[in-house]
């Protein structure tokens, strides 16, 4: 039986996707990067009045996934994340974050991606990395 592929799922862009409201922003394509945002809601803070850095993983995260689904999807294949690294460089008040995400090493079975998370200065919140299982 022969699979065939299935498009990626279309996100359009500035309109908020899931329970935290994440935004993308940047049309996903074949060239391994994913722009993602959110505006921080002070419902996400923990119990030291900043934003839960696993807001700021899961943002990334998504941007890393659907920076390497840009690459894999078209092939009828798909991306799961088998590790993950971050580190929270500064504690997040208010406004906007956006995250920018680029595959780094795409191969047959795994893919490594990185990205960066900023405010609305530019300022760097965090870094992460991650690979992901390439799958048929």
């Amino acid at each position: 039986m022969t699979k065939t592929p299935t498009p990626p799922p279309y996100f359009a862009p500035g309109l908020p996707i899931g329970p935290l409201g994440f935004v993308p922003r940047e049309a996903e394509g074949k060239n391994g990067t994913a722009t993602w945002e959110y505006t921080v809601d002070p419902a996400h803070y923990n119990v030291n009045g900043v934003l839960h850095g696993g807001v700021l993983m899961a943002l990334l995260d998504t941007a890393m996934g659907h920076a390497v689904a840009a690459m894999v999807a078209p092939q009828g294949r798909f991306n799961a994340a088998a590790q993950f690294n971050i580190h929270f460089f500064l504690p997040v008040k208010s406004g906007l974050v956006r995250a920018r995400a680029e595959v780094k090493k795409l191969g047959k079975r795994l893919a490594v991606a990185e990205a960066e998370a900023t405010d609305e200065e530019g300022r760097v919140l965090g870094i992460a990395t991650s690979t992901h299982s390439i799958l048929p």
